[in-house]
């Protein structure tokens, strides 16, 4: 029986070797694209800005676009007192959604105090260290909310621009109305 095996082994090795050459060889080129990138002349490129951190709900409120709503608010309901009624509301939501990322803040703030005691009981120093930074952070952010809403009432430029915003793009939209209604008399 061994004379067999070591037939059949021999034929197997050179079954392997024949295999091995009859393969097809690999080059760089197949894998790796060496070229030039290709200029587009549409590219897009996301650049994220912000800390994925509640802060940035306020951050995001106060970028929104109030002078194109107000303009299609003036098209639509061209009345001072809608605009005053839709200023009051904006403001209203910027008031909540301070509540909101302080109480959501406050959460954050008593969990990771848990995790600090019970890492810190545990004997986990460099998780504790971890989450003592996350602390930290979550303070900053507090403190720059408390100023934000100070600076808020304060009618700070950069917490009231949004309001100047809208009250642009309402005035815009009536001055677009008005020039309409002067072109129709022309035409007369």
């Amino acid at each position: 029986m061994g004379l067999f095996n070591f037939l059949k082994n021999k034929e197997q090795i050179g079954e392997e070797v024949e295999t091995k050459d009859s393969l097809p060889e690999i080059r760089e080129e197949d894998f790796i694209d060496n070229s030039e990138p290709l200029e587009q002349e549409n590219s897009t490129y996301i650049v994220e800005f912000g800390s994925r951190l509640p802060i940035d709900i306020i951050y995001g409120f106060l970028k929104e676009n109030y002078e194109a709503k107000a303009y299609n608010d003036a098209l639509t309901i061209p009345d001072e007192s809608y605009k005053e009624t839709q200023l009051e509301i904006i403001r209203g939501n910027l008031e909540v959604k301070f509540k909101q990322v302080m109480l959501k803040y406050e959460g954050m703030l008593h969990d990771i105090d848990f995790h600090i005691q019970s890492r810190n009981d545990s004997g986990l120093t460099e998780i504790s260290k971890l989450f003592k930074s996350k602390k930290e952070t979550c303070e900053k952010h507090i403190e720059e909310l408390k100023k934000m809403k100070q600076d808020l009432d304060k009618e700070e430029l950069y917490m009231t621009g949004i309001f100047k915003s809208y009250e642009a793009g309402f005035k815009r939209g009536i001055a677009s109305i008005s020039l309409q209604k002067l072109q129709k008399l022309d035409t007369l």
